[in-house]
């Protein structure tokens, strides 16, 4: 005959078990970025500039709560550009914090909070692009697809415009 409190308590111990490994939330995040990205988008490289369609292949790596994606875009045979992104979660702050590479004035530092699948950033170029130092980008990862977004304001003033848009799948 079994013992149906032996079983109960041996079913609340798996339980507990259970939940005392899972991957805790920004881990199991990070991990989502681990594989091959491929996609295109558009890219606007400054204000007076026209938008030129891209083609990107990325690589990612989410390990504990590091996140990093590299790889490069295309626009045709008018340029390639190599760029990536490096953030880390700190439990103690609550922000992700990392580097930008892929502007032309040199790497950019990143800090930001994580809401459902999007990270949101504030950027902080190297030198001015566009007027000022600030920008702004925006990573989402739904787990089967990847959109990377960077917006803009001309001199640090006006309305937030879309200069990168990327959507990206595994692959």
């Amino acid at each position: 005959m079994i013992d149906l409190r032996s079983a109960a308590a041996a079913a609340a111990l798996l339980s507990f078990a259970a939940i005392a490994y899972a991957a805790p939330p920004e881990e199991a995040f990070a991990e989502r970025f681990d594989g091959a990205w491929r996609g295109s988008g558009t890219v606007q490289e400054n204000f007076q500039s026209s938008t030129h369609r891209i083609s990107c292949r990325m690589t990612g790596q989410g390990q504990g709560t590091a996140i990093s994606v590299d790889g490069s875009c295309r626009a045709a045979i008018i340029f390639t550009r190599q760029l990536g992104a490096e953030v880390r979660y700190d439990p103690a702050t609550g922000l992700y914090t990392g580097t930008y590479i892929g502007s032309p004035t040199g790497p950019a530092r990143l800090a930001g909070k994580r809401q459902g699948d999007a990270v949101n950033l504030s950027v902080t170029w190297a030198q001015p692009v566009n007027g000022d130092q600030k920008a702004r980008m925006t990573i989402v990862n739904t787990g089967s697809g990847l959109r990377i977004v960077m917006t803009d304001q001309e001199n640090g003033q006006g309305p937030w415009k879309p200069m990168v848009d990327i959507n990206l799948g595994q692959g």
